[in-house]
């Protein structure tokens, strides 16, 4: 009877067992609910406001100053690095340029892109407004200009060539609608003063014309006269204007080098006025180069044997192209290096 008692009792027990298992059940699935609903709200609002943090962080990032030497038709190698650092996403925050160097840093900080660049070079363009053939009669030329010249009052300063098509073609190029100069990229030049003897860098005013100064090479061109200076290619005594590219605020300099290797000639490479004034030019761009490459970060000096400073053919300026694009590409993993040291030391110095 006992034993009967508490089976009916167990029995009666289990429905109202079960219903309070249910709802123990349920409140705790409403509650699990409810707490991985709040964790998703918290987790959802870092996911918004993290971004929005981070946007507002300061962007950290070495200044590049990209320095341009001279060397006649062998410049066309600064359009290779060009179009390389482009595809590699590497900015240049500062440009600095001296003869071939200013010709090609003006137009890209103009807005010329490398691929334009090149199809100036080799179509010939640049080469019309800047000839530089050496004869009988480009010499006759020179009396009969200075004599002119005297008759109608005007100074008459020495060169084969006196016009100012190089200067007019970089004004057209990099002019908008309206006729005015729109810079993209932070820009200086190099020339030298004949007056001083002394180096001269133009930051501002016609770019064109200072252009044509930064190339006026002596005896070729005659000296272009600019705020009381008698201006003439920067290359005579800074050809590769590193120290001018960090005083521009440039953490990180790459300097291209598109001097000659000096190499031994022949007495007959002399019997022409080109020929000595091509070996003349590069005694002095390699006297130059030795002493100032040092002070840059990245130094690009493309494999230009065979280019000479005066050789505007296409094949030559091609060459010229490839090898500055070959070299370029070589050293991208070092100026990648040299950026990310560069920013690691930035960003411990503001951390500081």
């Amino acid at each position: 009877m006992k034993h009967e008692t508490i089976k009916n009792y167990v029995i009666a027990s289990l429905p109202k067992a079960g219903e309070a298992i249910s709802k123990t059940l349920t409140d705790y699935h409403v509650a699990a609910t409810q707490l991985l609903a709040m964790t998703l709200i918290v987790f959802s609002s870092l996911l918004i406001t993290y971004p929005a943090h981070a946007e507002n962080r300061p962007v950290i990032r070495p200044k590049i100053g990209l320095a341009l030497g001279g060397g006649g038709a062998r410049g066309a190698a600064h359009i290779g690095v060009l179009k390389v650092l482009e595809e590699e996403n590497i900015p240049v925050d500062y440009l600095v340029g001296t003869s071939a160097g200013a010709l090609i840093a003006a137009l890209y900080s103009g807005g010329i892109c490398p691929e334009e660049l090149e199809s100036y070079i080799l179509s010939g363009a640049i080469k019309k407004v800047y000839k530089t053939n050496v004869s009988i009669f480009r010499a006759l030329f020179i009396y009969l200009n200075k004599a002119i010249h005297i008759v109608s009052g005007r100074p008459f300063y020495a060169g084969l060539y006196n016009d100012h098509k190089l200067h007019h073609f970089v004004n057209q190029l990099v002019s908008n609608e309206d006729g005015s100069i729109e810079i993209n990229v932070p820009l200086h030049i190099i020339a030298v003063d004949l007056i001083t003897g002394l180096p001269v860098v133009i930051k501002s005013g016609d770019v064109g014309l200072a252009v044509q100064a930064s190339t006026a090479i002596p005896s070729l061109r005659q000296p272009i006269p600019i705020e009381g200076q008698l201006l003439i290619d920067g290359g005579v005594v800074n050809n590769i204007p590193i120290e001018e590219a960090k005083k521009m605020g440039a953490d990180i300099v790459i300097a291209v080098n598109v001097d000659s290797k000096l190499e031994e000639s022949k007495p007959e490479d002399f019997k022409s006025f080109v020929g000595v004034i091509t070996r003349v030019i590069t005694l002095g761009l390699r006297a130059q180069s030795q002493y100032v490459l040092d002070k840059a970060d990245i130094v690009i000096s493309p494999n230009l044997a065979g280019v000479g400073i005066l050789d505007l053919d296409e094949k030559s300026l091609t060459k010229a192209i490839e090898a500055g694009e070959e070299e370029a590409r070589r050293l991208v993993p070092k100026i990648k290096k040299k950026l990310a040291e560069r920013e690691s030391a930035l960003r411990l110095a503001e951390s500081l």
